[in-house]
């Protein structure tokens, strides 16, 4: 096997592992495995590696980061107190670098496999998990580099210190943030079992992502905005913010005052890492104890839900091939849980977006009086934010932990191939979209009042015809005939990006429509989108699969 960069990297740090009691050698051997594994993951519906060659398709995402990484270089170079840029500059960073470990590293945190397969071999759970930790890390630390490589050498125009100060920032935020969510999800492993507990993960994911992106909001209010001075009010409250924690370290490079919050603050950057460390390491055999809870595959039938989905997939679907598809994809949809993992935290961010928008905007007049001020705005245009932030639900119904089923569509008696991405189509949209669509609506319903439903109806046509243009602009594969890789959600924001366009042109005319103060428009504007969808719907999903 390979002895990777990172391996010989890892060498460096032996002592300190031998100390907390691992078997470096056994815990190096198994790295080296996971990441020749994650070399050789290729898609079973596409073609293989090139023969001598292996490639990681992380790495080849690591750049989709890095160009996202440049949206956060204004903030490295703005020339202000540095406790105010540092402290928007982390929240953003933690922002990404949670919904990553979320989507595409929580499945490894609660892998159930190692322990059957290698743990069985007299391997101690120690070692075992310390290998699981490092292995998300060694990607981890990768990803923060990607995403903050323009802010790094940005950040040398302030000096090296500032700059090994920010490394020293990211490798400790990268630390604390595996490490917290390790613990959080031992204590939903701990309170729950069986069906409970896998739905009490999802709802733990979607909450822990909401509370992360609410907090920035917060952070960014803390501060007082006044014409070109942006004033920085420490208070005691601040202690509650993370981002907070690691941007006072840098008043200190400033010749900033220190006061004893200031040393909390920054002592808490340093300790909190370090102590969730050592209980995590106190907690392992806990965890791991839990960690089988999730071979519990009893499920509890939902056979209203099923009947519900058959009488719409009727009701929808014309032919019966697609019918049968959109009740295949529905059911799959219903009870994957790597899915949901992977797709439900950024369904509520599309959800719950355009709303904290909302609120985060609120300029103490008074909620009555605020309320009465944004049901005269056009606030309700913020759900196209949720539009954008949702397009990867087309493209995620690729994927699947267990794909190797893909060979089904080879001897299905299929007619028409176009069925089967239709039916995938409406199937996704009535499961994902339409809920949180609905959620959003009763929201906007209770703030602008019923006036706000021809809007609404917009908005949702709109949101079809983005999700259309998308499926056309991106890669196409059967359904959950794709394997997941560590670098899925850099494709997603590729695919994000690529809906930015069509999403900016339905807002232009949709506020267009709104300046002209005249309801007339709105209706017909509804109309042509709804006949837009029908003419192109035949020539969008008339396609080709990739095989």
């Amino acid at each position: 096997m390979k002895n990777f960069l990172a391996l010989r990297i890892l060498d460096l740090f032996r002592g300190i592992y031998t100390k907390l009691g691992v078997d470096y050698n056994i815990m190096r051997l198994i790295i080296q495995a996971k990441l020749t594994l994650d070399c050789r993951r290729v898609p079973t519906m596409s073609e293989g590696p090139i023969e001598g060659k292996e490639k990681n398709y992380f790495y080849s995402s690591l750049i989709v980061y890095a160009i996202l990484g440049v949206i956060f270089l204004p903030i490295i170079l703005m020339n202000i107190d540095s406790r105010i840029k540092m402290s928007v500059y982390f929240s953003c960073f933690m922002i990404l670098l949670l919904t990553v470990l979320i989507s595409d590293f929580s499945s490894v945190i609660l892998d159930v496999n190692d322990k059957d397969i290698i743990g069985i071999r007299g391997v101690e759970p120690k070692t075992l998990n310390a290998a699981k930790t490092t292995h998300i890390f060694i990607y981890i630390f990768m990803l923060s580099l990607s995403i903050s490589g323009f802010s790094l050498i940005a950040s040398l125009r302030f000096g090296i210190q500032y700059f090994l100060l920010l490394v020293l920032s990211i490798v400790l935020i990268d630390i604390l943030m595996i490490i917290i969510t390790a613990i959080m999800y031992l204590i939903i492993l701990k309170l729950f079992k069986g069906e409970k507990l896998k739905d009490m993960l999802n709802i733990f994911q979607i909450c822990f992502l909401l509370l992360f992106t609410i907090g920035y909001q917060f952070i960014a209010r803390s501060f007082d905005f006044m014409h070109t001075d942006i004033a920085y009010n420490q208070s005691w409250w601040n202690i509650l913010f993370i981002p907070m924690w690691f941007s006072s370290n840098f008043s200190l490079l400033d010749g900033k005052p220190i006061d004893s919050i200031g040393i909390v603050l920054s002592i808490l950057s340093i300790v909190v890492p370090i102590v969730s460390l050592v209980i995590y390491k106190k907690l392992v055999p806990v965890f791991e104890k839990n960690l089988q809870k999730l071979n519990d595959n009893t499920y509890k039938s939902k056979s209203k839900k099923e009947k519900l989905s058959i009488k719409v997939s009727k009701l929808i679907c014309r032919e019966k091939e697609e019918r049968a598809i959109f009740n295949f994809v529905y059911n799959i949809l219903d009870k994957d849980r790597d899915f949901k993992t992977k797709v439900y935290p950024s369904l509520a961010l599309g959800a719950f977006m355009p709303i904290i928008m909302i609120f985060t905007s609120y300029d103490n007049s008074g909620i009555i009086n605020y309320l009465m001020e944004i049901r005269k705005s056009y606030l309700f245009l913020s759900g196209y934010l949720g539009i954008v932030i949702m397009q990867n639900i087309i493209t995620m119904v690729q994927y699947s932990s267990e794909f190797e089923g893909a060979w089904i569509y080879e001897v299905l008696p299929i007619k028409n191939i176009r069925n089967i991405y239709t039916g995938m189509f409406k199937s996704s949209i009535y499961k994902l979209y339409f809920p949180s669509f609905i959620l959003l609506s009763i929201v906007f319903i209770v703030i602008f009042k019923l006036e706000v439903i021809k809007h609404l109806v917009v908005l949702f046509l709109s949101g079809i015809l983005v999700s259309m243009v998308s499926f056309k602009l991106n890669e196409k594969y059967l359904p959950f005939s794709k394997p997941y890789n560590v670098g899925t959600s850099s494709k997603n924001i590729i695919v994000v990006f690529k809906s930015m366009i069509t999403t900016g042109i339905l807002v232009s005319i949709h506020f267009g429509i709104i300046s002209m103060n005249t309801n007339v428009f709105i209706y017909i504007y509804a109309l042509i989108l709804v006949g837009i969808i029908k003419i192109s719907w035949k020539g969008i999903f008339t396609v080709k699969e990739n095989t």
